[in-house]
């Protein structure tokens, strides 16, 4: 009976130690899979997520009217010439536009190429003139010259394109440059085209200073005009200019001493 005692509570004990052994593993493997889970590497992030994140971190930005395709001098903006790209408020300084609304209506002062952003400077309004006239630079002036189609460079001559005009006097093979790098504002009654074919023109407008303006009639009234089709980007060199100084010399004649000026 004795044994039978010494047998169970033996039994006992070693399913005791077993239960304990048991909760003890799966306490462990529990600790075990929190840490996997903690230190496990995050799943791969879509380039959306990744966009969106990096626009976040991003400075503030501003919405800026730009052309999404070439508009040509002259040209009336509409909605289908615009779109909208926003900036870092430190990279954008000038003052553009926000909104398309602002910009429609108005006309093109220059040519405006895709890409490029609006601003108030390449653009006019309507109502400070005619189209021509609203196109003319500040203290700039037209002046049309009646032309055929061997002064018109054979009709080659467009809006935006820039010219030599020579001077011929009459009876005299004598030929001056008068004025240089001269910009067309309009051919005939065309401030602008689509088209790069020539066209047989018989007047030509030209954008000049008040004082150009003078030479080119002086000029006109006594001679006969050539126009010369230059490439705009032509850079100008300057004429060196040579001043004559004088200088006093002394002559000496026997005792007498006179100083006398002489230009170098």
């Amino acid at each position: 009976m004795a044994k039978g005692k010494i047998f169970l509570t033996l039994f006992i004990s070693i399913m005791m130690g077993l239960g304990a052994l048991i909760l003890a593993n799966n306490w462990l493997q529990s600790k075990q899979a929190n840490l996997n889970a903690q230190t496990k590497p995050s799943e791969p992030v879509t380039q959306v997520e990744v966009q969106i994140k990096e626009v976040m971190k991003e400075e503030p930005k501003v919405p800026r009217v730009m052309a999404q395709q070439r508009i040509p001098l002259g040209t009336k903006i509409e909605a289908k010439h615009l779109s909208i790209e926003y900036y870092p408020t430190d990279l954008v300084k000038s003052k553009g536009y926000e909104t398309p609304e602002q910009v429609v209506g108005m006309l093109a002062r220059n040519e405006i190429f895709e890409g490029d952003l609006l601003r108030k400077e390449r653009l006019v309004t309507p109502g400070e003139g005619t189209t021509l006239a609203a196109l003319i630079s500040p203290n700039m002036r037209a002046v049309t010259i009646r032309v055929n189609d061997v002064i018109g460079v054979a009709g080659f001559l467009l809006p935006g394109d820039f010219v030599d005009v020579i001077y011929i006097k009459e009876k005299s093979n004598n030929a001056i440059t008068v004025l240089k790098k001269i910009k067309i504002l309009a051919v005939d009654q065309t401030a602008r085209t689509d088209d790069s074919k020539p066209v047989i023109v018989r007047a030509v407008t030209l954008e000049l200073t008040p004082k150009q303006a003078e030479s080119l009639v002086t000029a006109k009234s006594k001679g006969e005009l050539q126009l010369s089709l230059r490439n705009p980007n032509d850079i100008e060199q300057k004429k060196r200019v040579y001043r004559r100084t004088t200088d006093a010399i002394t002559i000496i004649k026997g005792t007498d001493t006179s100083r006398v000026n002489v230009r170098i």
